[in-house]
């Protein structure tokens, strides 16, 4: 019996330690998470119009958290699965200013926008995908069927055309 009671008092120990460990590891994790990890900043979320437009231009980019919307006046087409480009997108030393956000990340990406263009703060611009020539493969045959089915070169005039950010409260919220 005396061989189980120092066990025992290190068994409690043990276990007290580790509530004391949880309980300090839940108290940095936060309970709940505003932003995720693929998140497109701030800074970047509002709508895009293009440079020589007005601020109540039809044509616009619409940038949430999480997708990139294009309209033109009432033709509209939303795309998700957005991600913000890592490090490894520029040059090993880059260190500008410039943010890419790549839409459908895990397919596609028929569209990108990329931010502070040319390191001109403020300034942006969206590229689309486009066809690509030649027969290839059945993923290149898949990827030019569902580019074509967007068709947004022609559904929006915004292809490489530079953007400007529209102040916050502007009047129309792009819907």
């Amino acid at each position: 019996m005396n061989d189980q009671r120092p066990h025992a008092a290190v068994d409690r120990n043990l276990r007290g330690a580790a509530a004391i460990c949880l309980i300090a590891a839940a108290g940095l994790t936060p309970i709940v998470s505003t932003a995720g990890p693929n998140d497109v900043p701030v800074q970047f979320q509002g709508a895009w119009v293009p440079s020589k437009a007005s601020c109540e231009s039809p044509v616009r980019v619409l940038i949430t958290a999480d997708r990139l919307t294009l309209q033109n006046g009432n033709d509209i087409e939303a795309l998700g699965g957005v991600e913000m480009a890592g490090p490894g997108y520029f040059a090993h030393d880059y260190k500008g200013t410039m943010a890419v956000l790549l839409t459908e990340f895990s397919g596609d990406q028929p569209a990108m926008a990329t931010f502070n263009l040319g390191e001109k703060k403020g300034a942006a611009q969206v590229d689309f995908a486009p066809v690509m020539p030649g027969k290839g493969t059945a993923q290149l045959a898949k990827y030019n069927a569902h580019i074509s089915k967007l068709n947004l070169a022609k559904r929006f005039p915004l292809d490489k055309v530079p953007l400007k950010k529209r102040p916050a409260g502007s009047g129309a919220t792009g819907k």
